[in-house]
């Protein structure tokens, strides 16, 4: 006897069978090995490289498409059946244009969106091989983003910018520094209308800080690819390095890091991701003594960003967004601008740490990944030239996401004035008060916002 979790189900939706094996008394059976099928019969016609349904071994189904489609169970010298009716997903939601920020005279790199202490809403950017600006932006009304301030720094990039958890300290990565110093500086921002250095940690950094994140008074600062300090920045003009972390692997390399609840997930190309006690695991760890909670290589070996996400499902997973250039791709060759990327997102099973599993994927085959932001069951993806993508990852993850049904819009940012123009390359997205912005490597800050979906009455 074969049975399911669901009778019916959306595409996209996880539908767990089990098989019952029964002796000829009637007694269960233990132990048999089972072999699933599927028999589809698919509303709409499947392609060779899409197929209409999947199921593994533990009975885990999936489906592409609407339809009806058949479940078998066989066991040696037996077979039983049951079938399972499929309904689109209609995910889909009308995303429309807020406001720009425009800079187009350098090269945008990362945003971070914040409410200020005096209750505003705010966001900083920052450059990428450019002169060393960020900008400082009021975005209490998103659809007329107010330049407040610009702080320019020693380098030719400022990739990562944060601002702490009260809104009063903003830090910024260096690369390219005139002196080689690179590392750090530390802004009070408490008035984003007049942003102030107050002091600048480049100890043992000189190789460049390309990513960090601020968590709980302390700046975990990835140092020259290779491992992450951690800085004490309880007194911002008394910055110290009270710990590190790095692996042990060959040839290792870090790309970047993101905290949740004191629990640091490192992004390590060839190594994948690995999750750290910092704090808030029970490893024993702290900011001064980073402790490994468990690490997940996956096969494309390109892991440049990852976002942690607890599913009101129950489980635990870890987006792993690959960087690659394409096969044979010279970005310095002016006549390849824009750029165009490769690689996806890796979805991982971190439920049980000691066994992560990949489940699931997000892959936009004509672009590849770069930064993400996840929050109430939706993926929000910056995909290079492939624009900004959003996801509905709402219930169990399996398969190829975006041949689900999952996707709920996408937005390409064009700008005639751009530094290149009408040339989306988008960087990275957050939500802030239910309006998206996304900083947009030619043309500056934007802000979306996703419409609610009207629902057909019959």
């Amino acid at each position: 006897m074969v049975s399911g979790s669901a009778e019916r189900a959306r595409t996209g939706d996880v539908v767990r069978f089990e098989a019952m094996v029964e002796d000829a008394m009637g007694g269960a059976v233990a132990d048999l090995p089972v072999t699933w099928t599927v028999m589809s019969d698919p509303a709409i016609e499947a392609t060779a490289d899409i197929p209409p349904a999947e199921i593994d071994e533990r009975g885990r189904f999936v489906a592409y498409f609407p339809g009806v489609y058949t479940i078998v169970a066989n066991v040696p010298g037996r077979a039983a059946r049951t079938s399972l009716e499929i309904h689109a997903r209609h995910a889909s939601q009308e995303v429309t244009f807020v406001g720009q920020g425009q800079v187009n005279n350098e090269r945008t790199s990362d945003l971070w969106v914040w409410e200020g202490v005096d209750g505003r809403d705010y966001a900083i950017t920052g450059t990428h091989a450019a002169a060393g600006a960020v900008y400082f932006w009021d975005v209490t009304d998103p659809a007329s983003p107010v330049l407040t301030d610009s702080v320019v720094v020693d380098a030719r990039t400022t990739n990562d910018v944060k601002v702490s958890e009260d809104g009063e300290i903003c830090v910024i990565s260096r690369e390219g520094a005139s002196n080689r110093r690179n590392g750090i500086v530390i802004l009070n921002c408490r008035n984003p209308r007049d942003v102030t250095t107050i002091s600048v940690f480049d100890d043992e950094l000189t190789g460049g800080v390309h990513n960090l994140f601020i968590h709980e008074d302390h700046v975990y600062a990835v140092n020259n690819g290779r491992r992450f300090d951690v800085i004490n920045i309880e007194d911002p003009a008394g910055p110290h390095r009270v710990g590190r972390f790095e692996l042990d692997t060959p040839g290792h390399a870090i790309h970047d890091i993101w905290i949740v609840d004191g629990i640091a997930y490192t992004s390590n190309w060839g190594d994948g991701v690995v999750l750290i006690d910092v704090g808030g695991g029970d490893r024993g760890g702290s900011p001064s003594n980073p402790v490994e909670i468990a690490r997940f290589r996956d096969i494309g070996g390109r892991t440049h960003a990852a976002f942690p996400y607890r599913s009101p499902t129950g489980r635990f997973y870890v987006f792993m967004g690959d960087e690659a250039g394409r096969p044979g791709f010279d970005g310095q060759d002016p006549e390849r601008t824009p750029q165009f990327m490769s690689g996806y997102i890796h979805v991982v099973d971190f439920t049980d740490p000691d066994n992560p599993e990949e489940v699931a994927r997000y892959e936009i085959p004509e672009a590849g990944s770069h930064n993400m932001w996840i929050e109430d069951d939706k993926l929000y993806a910056a995909f290079y030239n492939g624009g900004l993508r959003v996801l509905d990852i709402s219930g169990e993850l399996k398969g190829n996401l975006g041949e689900q049904g999952r996707e709920i819009a996408r937005y390409m940012a064009y700008d005639p004035d751009g530094v290149v123009a009408n040339a989306p390359f988008t960087w990275g997205p957050q939500i802030h008060k239910g309006n998206l912005f996304f900083a947009e490597y030619f043309s500056g800050l934007w802000a979306v916002k996703l419409q609610p979906r009207q629902e057909l009455v019959p």
